[in-house]
């Protein structure tokens, strides 16, 4: 557990059903009036879920103009032409509206709005050195929690890599989180951006920087999501009940991670789903049983309450064997939300394993760093052979 932690947030948070009608007021206490810069994707738009939000904008006299090019795991190039169209717009605000590639693209666009050099000197730990643009996030799904974070995930058009970056100056001016936005998710991207959710929750539970106050949000993070995501994906819009509540489980996990981070699941996760073309809740379906087999003997206790908060009767079970309870629960999870849990289900050929661990070690060392269990580049390779 650490001894010192640290706890970063977005300037205001709103939650709650309907909350999207207090956007334009919002809004306005915040930074008084002028442009909008609206960012989303086509999807999102073709649902309606961007219309009340126009309109509580235009209500409070802010002119608004939609920018809905965004595509899956936030290419750089989208990123461009939307810094392109902020600054032709001659925007004052950018607001991301949807997914987390939505709120990703909006996050890149608000800083290179108003800087001239080339982005790739802005990706990385603290490479973005202003906060450009003010920001409001609306996510429209439950999974990712972009919205409350100050990471963000582009795809290099060049090289198909993803690179994650991390700033303060790209935490929301102010958050808002409308549950009832989420109602209309399909089953699929219910399950998928669920167990993302997940994962935020629990690996922030048992990483090295785990401290006091993280570990409040992912215990709860991990009890709320684990009751709630099955009726969310098998009630869709008929249980809201269910779809706040993953809403708040998301809260809590994104939470979590602003203070103890995340490890290895995400890390071996990122190659994964970059070959395959997977989104990134899959990948993460995936390989998160083999990350905790590998990590059980680093901190069983953990694990044993991870078991504990999904629910799993305790009576009797030894620590040993209540930490091992933790991934089958997980699994049982993963195949009661109709996803595949083994690698060989999604097309993954085992002869990939070699490079995408050096490709781990290489890009994604600080993950690794953070995880319960020292990992080196041949326990990599054992973890992906263990989820094939």
């Amino acid at each position: 557990m650490a001894d010192v932690f640290m706890f970063q947030l977005p300037r205001k948070i709103i939650f709650g059903n309907g909350s999207i009608d207090r956007l334009g007021e919002e809004a306005r206490i915040l930074f008084g009036g002028g442009r909008v810069l609206l960012i989303s994707d086509k999807g999102v738009i073709a649902a309606g879920l961007a219309e009340k939000a126009v309109l509580r904008l235009r209500e409070q006299n802010y002119e608004v103009e939609i920018f809905d090019q965004v595509e899956p795991d936030a290419p750089i190039r989208l990123v461009l032409e939307g810094a392109r169209r902020a600054r032709d717009w001659k925007a004052d605000i950018i607001v991301g509206l949807g997914g987390g590639s939505s709120i990703d693209t909006a996050k890149a666009v608000s800083f290179m709005a108003t800087y001239d050099g080339d982005i790739k000197d802005c990706l990385g730990i603290n490479q973005v050195k202003r906060p450009g643009l003010p920001r409001i996030f609306v996510p429209t799904t439950a999974g990712t929690g972009s919205e409350l974070s100050h990471t963000f995930v582009l795809a290099d058009d060049e090289s198909g890599d993803k690179i994650t970056s991390y700033s303060p100056h790209t935490f929301a001016d102010l958050a808002l989180i409308d549950p009832a936005l989420t109602s209309s998710m399909p089953a699929k991207v219910t399950a998928e951006s669920g167990l993302d959710a997940f994962s935020h929750a629990l690996e922030s539970f048992v990483t090295v920087k785990a401290n006091p106050l993280s570990d409040l949000f992912s215990r709860r993070g991990i009890e709320i999501i684990a009751k709630n995501l099955p009726k969310a994906y098998s009630q869709g819009a008929r249980n809201l009940e269910a779809r706040y509540a993953m809403c708040f489980g998301v809260c809590m996990g994104a939470m979590a991670i602003r203070s103890s981070g995340i490890g290895a699941i995400h890390a071996v996760s990122y190659p994964v789903a970059m070959k395959y073309h997977l989104s990134h809740g899959l990948a993460i379906a995936l390989m998160m049983p083999a990350v905790m087999e590998f990590n059980l003997m680093a901190n069983r206790e953990k694990y044993a309450s991870v078991a504990e908060a999904m629910g799993v009767r305790m009576t009797g079970l030894s620590t040993h064997d209540a930490a091992r309870a933790s991934v089958e629960a997980v699994r049982s999870l993963t195949t009661e939300i109709g996803l595949p849990t083994r690698l060989r289900d999604a097309g993954v050929n085992q002869d990939d394993f070699a490079d995408f661990a050096r490709v781990v070690v290489k890009r994604y060392a600080h993950h690794l760093a953070n995880n319960p269990r020292q990992v080196h580049e041949e326990d990599i390779v054992s973890i992906y052979q263990a989820a094939w």
